[in-house]
C-alpha cells in the first residue's frame, strides 16, 4: 500500500506544472514586444522589442539583465524653386540593466523580491540628406550621432502563483537618470504582470506599467514567450 501511494504521488506531480505548489522562481529568459506611450508637450507611440533574463543563484538570491530598443523612422522634403532636399532619419534608444535581488518568500506561493540595478540609456541619430537641383542630385550628406546616460533603478516586485497555470505580479520602481537635459532625474512607476503557464517550460506573459520617464508620463504594455530552466 505504501509503495502505490508512493507512486501514485509521484505519478501526480510529474503531471502538474512546475509552478503548482512553489513560489515563482527566478530562472527564466523573456522575449517581448513593447509598445511604449507618452503624454506630455509632443504625444508620442512607438513599438519596439524587449528581452530579460534572471538566473537564481540560491533560495534567496538572483542575478538578472534587461534590454529594450525602441526606434523611429522619418522622411521629410522641403522644396524651394528648382531646389529640393529629402531627409531621412532614423532614431533609436536602447536600455540596458544589470543588477542583482534578493527574494523574500512570502508563503509556499508567494515571494517579494528587492533588487538593484545599473542601467545605460543609449541614444542614436542616423540621417541621409539628398540636394536635387533640377530633380538632378547634386550633393549627399550622412550623419550620426550617439550618446549614453547611466541610470541606477531599484525595483520591489511581488509574485504569486494563482494556481499552476496562472502567476499574478505587482511592482513598484525608482530610477535616477544622469541625463543633463532632462529638468527632473527622477523616474518612477508602478507595473502589473501575468504569466500563463503553457507547460512545465514555455509561458506567455503580459505586463503593463505606467509612471515617469524622461519628463513625460509614460505608458508600456509588453507581451511575449518565457522560457524557464
Amino acid at each position: 500500500m505504501l509503495f502505490r501511494r508512493i507512486a501514485l504521488t509521484t505519478m501526480l506531480l510529474s503531471c502538474t506544472a512546475v509552478h503548482a505548489n512553489t513560489a515563482p522562481s527566478y530562472h527564466y529568459i523573456q522575449a517581448s514586444v513593447e509598445r511604449i506611450s507618452q503624454s506630455g508637450e509632443e504625444n508620442f507611440s512607438n513599438t519596439g522589442l524587449g528581452l530579460n533574463a534572471a538566473w537564481q543563484l540560491n533560495s534567496n538570491w538572483f542575478l538578472a539583465t534587461e534590454w529594450q530598443r525602441f526606434s523611429e523612422k522619418r522622411s521629410d522634403t522641403f522644396q524651394e524653386d528648382n531646389l529640393r532636399a529629402d531627409i531621412s532619419s532614423e532614431m533609436s534608444l536602447n536600455r540596458y540593466y544589470l543588477g542583482a535581488g534578493y527574494i523574500l518568500p512570502l508563503s509556499e506561493v508567494t515571494n517579494i523580491s528587492f533588487a538593484g540595478y545599473f542601467g545605460a540609456y543609449r541614444y542614436a541619430l542616423k540621417s541621409n540628406t539628398n540636394l536635387f537641383t533640377d530633380n538632378q542630385l547634386s550633393s549627399n550628406f550622412k550623419n550620426s550621432l550617439s550618446t549614453t546616460d547611466n541610470s541606477i533603478k531599484t525595483q520591489i516586485m511581488l509574485r504569486a502563483n494563482i494556481n499552476s497555470q496562472l502567476e499574478l505580479s505587482g511592482r513598484v520602481y525608482y530610477e535616477y537618470l544622469n541625463d543633463s537635459d532632462l529638468d527632473n532625474k527622477s523616474q518612477y512607476g508602478v507595473g502589473a504582470g501575468a504569466l500563463y503557464q503553457l507547460n512545465p517550460r514555455f509561458a506567455l506573459s503580459a505586463d503593463l506599467s505606467t509612471g515617469k520617464l524622461l519628463d513625460e508620463g509614460t505608458t508600456q504594455i509588453g507581451v511575449g514567450a518565457r522560457y524557464q530552466f
